[in-house]
């Protein structure tokens, strides 16, 4: 056994970057497995940290998922509020969303799991993209032809759904030879048309 003074010492992290690590770490393992079957240990592995800095930082494994989906809540809304038109900045949002895989495949399981309902309500992004809208009526001085809550929630399903089913999505439509990056340039697309014809009196 190597002698404990041999041994490598892992570099001295920051609080933030422990929180950091630990928050990514619980991303991926909810992304891949049922969060019944993620231990506190299992987080910590994965960051390489002690498991006592989960309960010392953050209190619970279920309080550290929601800081999990909040912190990619937050990078969501990031996205929105930097888009400067909300119809052009669709493919920003688009593939902001695309990389966030994790977050939503943690939203599914915790669907599946039935834990959705605990966790906070409210969606920054979702609040952001729907202000967005609303302001962009508002410009237009038009009433529009739908609640953007629910133009909101439209586009939101599409891109979630792509984000989590794309590869599937594109066998069953016969759109597995085109490459990636087309399909999703032409999603983005029909997005930006939909929101277009929803916003038009």
């Amino acid at each position: 056994m190597a002698d404990s003074a041999t041994r490598p010492r892992r570099p001295r992290r920051s609080r933030e970057e422990v929180s950091r690590a630990l928050i990514d770490a619980a991303a991926e393992l909810l992304a891949e497995r049922p969060s019944g079957h993620v231990s506190v240990r299992d987080i910590a592995a994965r960051a390489d940290v002690n498991p006592t800095l989960v309960h010392r930082y953050f209190g619970s494994k279920r309080d550290l998922m929601h800081a999990a989906i909040a912190a990619a809540q937050e990078r969501l809304a990031a996205s929105v509020e930097a888009m400067p038109d909300v119809i052009d900045g669709a493919a920003l949002v688009f593939h902001t969303v695309l990389q966030e895989k994790e977050f939503i495949a943690a939203l599914a399981r915790a669907s599946l799991d039935g834990v959705l309902d605990e966790l906070p309500s409210g969606h920054p992004a979702f609040a952001a993209l729907t202000r967005r809208f609303a302001e962009e009526l508002g410009r237009r001085g038009s009433a529009g032809r739908h609640d953007v809550r629910v133009l909101t929630a439209c586009l939101s399903s599409a891109a979630m759904g792509y984000a989590l089913f794309g590869e599937f999505i594109r066998r069953g439509t016969g759109l597995d030879d085109e490459p990636a990056e087309r399909v999703e340039a032409q999603i983005v697309a029909a997005l930006q048309d939909l929101s277009k014809t929803a916003l038009a009196d």
